[in-house]
């Protein structure tokens, strides 16, 4: 695959054999008032960081941090909501999902690993053999049909956007593994990642899972 555009809020270039590590939530599990407070907190960090006059690649590593903590905060807020549906919480609405993304593996892409929480999903996949945007949104428009009838309802399932990230070397994707894993650990669902039924990592990459 050459590099093309994806889009998300802009269109993004998609490089060649990209690794994404992404995060789809469910409509509505988040207000919008807060949503839109974190953007907009966001774009003014970001931009503070491009007024600095800071050199390339500084600016680069300084961008990434920033994205990095915004991206903490809308996942804890997502981990801790009290409010919105939880839908993935039920087995069989979750494995509508895990079967979607389990369907493609090897297909339309490779997966790395992945975890479903309640209101949220992470997973890191590669070798897509098409645009992310037109991956995203089949996995998203059958599990959103599926769910829909399971739960007897109509409507939005998942958000419109989903968070992505280009995953750039070992360091990170080792660091971005464990957080998927860790994620149902660290709001104390389990004790170990391994305990957790909706979490999985390809054989191969066990390497970088931190036990």
């Amino acid at each position: 695959m050459h590099k093309e555009y994806y889009k998300r809020n802009l269109p993004h270039w998609q490089p060649a054999n990209a690794v994404f590590f992404i995060t789809a939530r469910l409509s509505g599990s988040l207000p919008k008032n807060i949503v839109l407070d974190l953007k907009e907190q966001r774009v003014s960090a970001i931009n503070l960081l491009k007024d600095k006059g800071l050199p390339e690649e500084e600016l680069e590593e300084a961008l990434t941090q920033c994205h990095d903590v915004y991206f903490g905060k809308f996942d804890n807020l997502l981990d801790n909501s009290t409010t919105g549906p939880h839908w993935l919480k039920q087995d069989n609405i979750a494995q509508i999902w895990i079967d979607a993304l389990f369907h493609f593996d090897e297909k339309r892409y490779k997966l790395i690993c992945s975890t479903v929480m309640s209101n949220h999903v992470h997973f890191i996949f590669y070798k897509l053999d098409r645009q992310l945007v037109d991956v995203m949104y089949s996995l998203k428009s059958y599990t959103s049909n599926q769910a829909n009838k399971a739960l007897n309802r109509t409507g939005a399932f998942w958000t419109h956007e989903s968070y992505d990230r280009v995953i750039r070397g070992r360091v990170e994707l080792q660091a971005r593994v464990n957080y998927v894993l860790n994620n149902p650990v660290k709001i104390g669902l389990v004790n170990h990642w391994s305990e957790w039924e909706y979490s999985y990592i390809r054989p191969e990459y066990m390497k970088f899972v931190i036990t």
